[in-house]
């Protein structure tokens, strides 16, 4: 599918300044309103004319992949148009990949009545996951980040100093491994849209199934931590 191309330009971002909120977590004011606003606006023409494909995973019952859109080009583009996020990643990611990034899955997630209103505990099937918030008003709808762990510990119980929320605002991005925990505390008012971007390193997939017996030095599992509360 051809589309019009979606151009970020150097006006577009605010001053990279990433704030560590929890191991590895980061937020990041991000973009101008304006460019958040013309994003939204490119993504709903494309709404208007391509038929809705299916969800874009198995989480979000609303939504539309990039893919589908014809705009997997504004994730590529945007890791090298935004000043310092290859380097955050590469400095800061680098144990899971964040030096070899070469593919992603993403897509943008519509929070609100009639869309998505909550999203239970999971993991990303990423190493690193971009989420930025577009827009538009709304309150509620908080990430709350719930600890990292490998695939053998998942399911361990969350320790209190684990547990972080934050409040999306429009044009912050939040930055994070794929394998910290995470929900989605419901919607109370308006309408939250954010692009999600799975970011994905075939290199580390590929080593990390001949490390797999072994727990990795990033898993926050704690033994004796307690049964899992997560079933």
């Amino acid at each position: 599918m051809t589309t019009d191309r979606f151009a970020w330009r150097a006006t577009d971002f605010l001053p990279f300044d990433p704030q560590e909120v929890d191991r590895e977590v980061f937020v990041i004011p991000f973009l101008q309103p304006l460019a958040a606003e013309r994003l939204l606006e490119a993504a709903d023409a494309r709404l208007s004319v391509v038929a809705r494909s299916s969800s874009p995973n198995s989480m979000h019952e609303h939504g539309a992949m990039l893919e589908g859109l014809g705009m997997t080009g504004v994730v590529d583009d945007l890791l090298d148009a935004a000043p310092g996020l290859r380097l955050l990643l590469e400095e800061r990611f680098a144990d899971v990949g964040g030096k070899a990034i070469d593919a992603h899955h993403s897509y943008f997630v519509d929070y609100g009545r009639g869309g998505d209103e909550d999203l239970g505990f999971h993991v990303d099937d990423s190493e690193v996951t971009l989420n930025l918030c577009l827009g538009e008003t709304f309150s509620g709808a908080e990430l709350v980040m719930m600890g990292r762990r490998c695939d053998r510990h998942r399911q361990t119980a969350v320790m209190a100093h684990e547990e972080l929320e934050i409040s999306h605002e429009p044009g912050t991005l939040v930055v994070h491994a794929g394998r910290h925990r995470h929900r989605v505390d419901p919607i109370r008012r308006g309408r939250r849209r954010n692009l999600i971007a799975w970011l994905r390193s075939s290199s580390y997939r590929s080593a990390e199934v001949l490390c797999a017996a072994e727990c990795p030095p990033w898993c926050g599992w704690e033994p004796g931590g307690g049964p899992s509360q997560l079933d």
